[in-house]
């Protein structure tokens, strides 16, 4: 089996890798912020002192630089300090922008130099500011080192509690995740017919209930097949049974000498194989819903009757039973293939299970009734129940035929009603 990345850990992956960017990316604009405004700060400080110098030129009226503890102040740009004026050109530098840039000193820390050119009531003047860690207020400096401080423990307990989250996150999705796995492999035929678990989410939850219905559809698809083996093998025996009785009754007549009893075994055998055609189309019906309905022909139902009994005599053979026939000629326009399979399967139940005793079939107009009356005690067992009767009913109830069968002393009783059609 191909092994990959699971679905769980997969999210997790894209959750927690989103995640630790958004951390990331707002930790640096939150610097970035941070950084600014102290720019920002510096630059107000920065106008302030050279708005402050400009007056003072026009009340003394002495332009001259100025110094003023890290603050150097002037209109003319050659004034500046070379360090300033050697990183730029006076071309180059645009009223109210703050530059800003490193200098590294041959002995002690690192500075930066600011430079700001202002312009206050069309006076312009410069004003450059240096800053170090040694001329950097303790206090000024304790306020920088907290923020980022807090700028970084911020960061790393979001990302902390981000994946802490992500990973009960996947937990409480993967739990019942897991459960359906299980539930789904341990899913038996037995429980098909219960309700599903809950698994916590309606997704999951609509997902087992459709594997559950995908499944039983599965299993009654394979009952229904299961059902057309057995009744198909159980009905093609009577109708196999007389082919071959009749094939061996051919070979054994002289078709010269005994003409009558020739075409009677081809009768027999032709109404055989056109049972078993109409049976496999019966069952095909019966067993896979199909749409279309049986084809319908007018039907002498006497005759059917006498030819059924007739086909199944040898089911009486070495038995001590009477068969009592009572018929009126009859005619009715109906399914004649199901009608043979229903009253052939009532037929050979009652001559299978009747030992010694007597079997009675009588048919009025549109109603049968066969009784079946054993002489002597004997197991109740299966007396009137098979397969056969359970295709009967199924047929009967698709097809709206009345159907009774009731158990009365050592025997059973069956009336079957055909609808009055014709």
């Amino acid at each position: 089996m191909k092994r990959g990345l699971s679905l769980k850990w997969l999210v997790v992956l894209v959750f927690l890798v989103q995640g630790l960017i958004l951390v990331v990316g707002y930790s640096f604009l939150t610097a970035r912020y941070l950084i600014e405004g102290m720019d920002n700060i510096v630059t107000a400080n920065m106008e302030q002192v050279g708005r402050y110098h400009l007056k003072q030129i026009a009340k003394t009226g002495i332009n001259q630089p100025k110094q003023f503890q890290n603050y150097f102040i002037t209109t003319d740009w050659s004034d500046l300090p070379s360090e300033v004026r050697d990183q730029f050109s006076s071309s180059e530098v645009q009223p109210n922008v703050l530059y800003k840039f490193h200098h590294d000193e041959a002995e002690g820390p690192p500075r930066i130099l600011f430079l700001l050119h202002f312009l206050d009531q069309n006076q312009k003047g410069y004003v450059s500011y240096s800053v170090s860690r040694n001329t950097t207020s303790a206090l000024t400096l304790e306020n920088i080192t907290s923020d980022f401080q807090t700028l970084v423990t911020i960061s790393i307990l979001s990302a902390l509690s981000l994946a802490l989250i992500i990973w009960l996150l996947s937990w409480r999705i993967g739990q019942p995740i897991a459960r359906l796995g299980q539930w789904a492999r341990t899913l038996a035929t037995d429980k098909l017919n219960q309700s599903t678990p809950d698994f916590s989410y309606p997704e999951l939850n609509a997902f087992a209930e459709l594997i559950r219905t995908n499944l039983k559809s599965v299993q009654e698809s394979t009952e229904r097949e299961q059902r057309f083996l057995r009744h198909t093998s159980h009905e093609l025996r009577t109708p196999i049974t007389t082919i071959c009785s009749n094939v061996e009754l051919l070979k054994k007549l002289d078709a010269q000498k005994n003409q009558q009893h020739y075409e009677a075994a081809i009768n027999r055998i032709d109404r055989a194989s056109l049972t078993m055609k109409y049976l496999t189309e019966t069952l095909l019906w019966l067993h896979h819903d199909r749409a279309d309905e049986l084809p319908m022909t007018e039907c002498r139902l006497d005759e059917v009757i006498q030819h059924l009994v007739d086909d199944m005599r040898y089911l009486l053979s070495s038995k001590q039973v009477d068969v009592h026939i009572e018929t009126q000629p009859y005619t009715l326009y109906l399914p004649e293939a199901a009608a043979r399979i229903v009253l052939g399967n009532l037929i050979r139940n009652a001559f299978q299970h009747t030992w010694e005793g007597q079997v009675n079939i009588q048919q009025k107009q549109g109603r049968v009734q066969i009784t079946n009356e054993q002489s002597v005690e004997t197991e109740k067992e299966d007396l009137g129940f098979g397969l056969g009767l359970e295709l009967t009913n199924r047929l009967c109830q698709r097809l709206g035929w009345h159907y009774q069968n009731e158990q009365q002393g050592n025997g059973h009783f069956v009336t079957l009603v055909f609808p009055d059609s014709i």
